[in-house]
């Protein structure tokens, strides 16, 4: 059998947990599939995946080869299309992007990649938990950074500076009263995540930085679910100003504390060293970085 044709049933197997799932991707039977793999294992000495009747898994062993199999199938993509003019994007890009922006600004840009190229299909998990590049197949995922990470053998493309802003409903502000320094939050209902700012919201202001201790009436992780709760009332929010710019600008939100700053993040796209030179994953990127910067 052709090792690179073995090579690319194993990377479908690895990245779909399931051979059956990968044969019909590929176009072919189950039972080649798996030839496939026997194949590779027999050349190399040693067993690439676990296998069990409920799902399939990368051992050590596979994991290392999986990372090496997708490079060469990658670099041989992007050799075939680097002598194209105008290359067809092709293939599925697996994607990972936070809940809050996936909910808004990232899946209509995505959206708009795919009217541009559209013989490419895309996959989207939508998650705020890190994940793993490599075990879980991802072409590239989109992360927010209170700092900038130090990953080895990744590719990190800033995307856009992250400004918070501190609000709440008017109908709140009526019954609770706006809070003149951020002292006074510690004493107000508030709504908080366990991700990035939690309970501890910082400030700089006119004297200095400051950390708050927040009093938390309702906690979730999901950024759009709070900003629901903020419009009903139930709370101060704590959110990225580009999550709220219509409700701020509208009035159905009020801007509060406007004297004191708040730290800002980073929306970075990161994308493992040697996929981020596949075509798909490099335009990709590139269009995400230029309409976010418009």
């Amino acid at each position: 059998m052709d090792r690179l044709t073995s090579m690319t049933v194993f990377a479908r197997v690895a990245t779909t947990r399931s051979f059956s799932a990968a044969a019909r991707e590929l176009g072919i039977s189950q039972a080649t599939a798996s030839k496939h793999v026997q194949v590779l294992e027999s050349w190399l000495g040693t067993r690439l995946l676990h296998r069990t009747t409920r799902q399939v898994g990368l051992t050590v062993a596979g994991h290392d080869f999986y990372s090496q199999a997708t490079r060469i199938l990658e670099d041989m993509e992007a050799a075939r299309q680097a002598g194209q003019t105008a290359a067809t994007l092709r293939g599925n890009l697996r994607i990972a992007i936070p809940v809050g922006f996936g909910a808004s600004r990232l899946a209509a840009l995505v959206l708009d990649f795919m009217n541009e190229h559209t013989e490419l299909s895309v996959s989207i998990t939508v998650c705020d938990r890190p994940v793993d590049l490599i075990e879980e197949g991802f072409d590239l995922s989109i992360r927010v950074w209170p700092r900038p990470p130090d990953d080895q053998g990744m590719v990190i493309q800033p995307m856009l500076t992250l400004r918070y802003a501190v609000c709440a409903a008017p109908g709140y502000l009526r019954a609770h009263g706006a809070p003149q320094v951020p002292a006074d939050l510690s004493r107000m209902p508030c709504l908080t995540d366990d991700h990035y700012f939690g309970t501890v919201w910082p400030f700089t202001g006119p004297d200095g930085e400051t950390e708050i201790l927040v009093k938390s009436r309702l906690k979730a992780d999901n950024p759009m679910l709070r900003r629901v709760a903020a419009l009903a009332g139930a709370g101060i929010l704590l959110i990225p100003e580009i999550l709220v710019e219509d409700d701020l600008a509208e009035g159905r939100l009020i801007r509060l504390l406007p004297n004191f700053a708040l730290r800002t993040q980073r929306l970075d796209a990161v994308a493992l060293a040697h996929r981020a030179a596949a075509p798909k994953v490099r335009q990709f990127i590139a269009f995400l970085a230029a309409r976010l910067r418009d």
